[in-house]
């Protein structure tokens, strides 16, 4: 199982997590990955305050640059790097 987290942490959700949440959700039906990917929310990363972007991070993996407009492709090429 691929474990993807997203930060809901109060300054990720005002920067828009929730609708990374929503992104993702989408992203895991497209894909047909019920069975693959396991979506979960956390609290502070501190990724927003490294300068990272919003905090998502899969299998323990902090991802680096994550926007709104980039999450999907950003989430969608690491979970199919792993998935090989």
């Amino acid at each position: 199982m691929i474990n993807v987290e997203i930060c809901i942490g109060s300054a990720c959700y005002v920067k828009g997590s929730s609708r990374i949440v929503e992104i993702m959700k989408q992203m895991v039906a497209d894909h047909h990955w019920e069975d693959r990917v396991s979506l979960k929310g956390a609290f502070c990363m501190k990724a927003c305050q490294a300068g990272m972007g919003l905090g998502v991070r899969i299998n323990g993996e902090l991802l680096d640059g994550v926007t709104l407009e980039n999450a999907r492709s950003l989430v969608e090429a690491k979970v199919q790097e792993l998935m090989v």
